[in-house]
């Protein structure tokens, strides 16, 4: 199960990153109480979501911390052992259904066929997608409370297989754009 859930992991940053059109949409929501232009320093938790159990960190865990950093270090923050708030991360891939109807081409005489439609004839489509969530939180350890979470989810395009450290920072730098500061 864990190594399901780290293949589905490693692929999900690389699809979600290279998904051309449309774009993974991206949301995020904050607490109102958070007074986000005090916040300086950032840590990242001691076992993060993308990680092997017993805390090991994978390839993936790594290259989320180095994009986050990237991102908050631009903010002006900076990272520090005992910080203002801590980084998390998740990864998640759904299996979807597209179920939809379209007008029927097909016809059972033959002289009809693709010439024009019949009454009421409608097939019933199905199209089986993966969809992915990268989902990126900062927390409050002084209160344990979530303090801002940010979220992508794009469909999953399965020709695209390489997790590098640029898909990563793309998809990241989206997601916090909506970081408040």
């Amino acid at each position: 199960m864990h190594i399901l859930k780290l293949i589905f992991s490693v692929f999900l940053i690389a699809l979600i990153s290279a998904c051309a059109a449309p774009s993974p949409k991206v949301s995020s929501s904050v607490d109102p109480d958070i007074h986000f232009e005090s916040l300086k320093t950032f840590g990242f938790m001691p076992e993060l979501g993308t990680d092997r159990p017993g805390g090991i960190r994978t390839p993936l865990s790594n290259m989320l911390i180095n994009a986050i950093s990237k991102e908050l270090r631009a903010r002006g923050m900076s990272q520090a052992d005992s910080p203002d708030v801590l980084v998390n991360f998740f990864v998640n891939v759904d299996q979807r259904l597209d179920v939809y109807r379209v007008p029927s081409t097909r016809s059972y005489y033959g002289y009809r066929y693709r010439r024009y439609r019949t009454w009421g004839g409608y097939e019933t489509r199905v199209r089986e997608y993966n969809q992915g969530t990268l989902s990126i939180d900062v927390v409050d350890p002084q209160r344990k409370m979530l303090a801002w979470e940010g979220v992508a989810q794009g469909r999953l395009r399965s020709d695209i297989v390489e997790v590098t450290q640029e898909r990563v920072d793309v998809v990241v730098a989206a997601i916090m754009a909506e970081f408040p500061k």
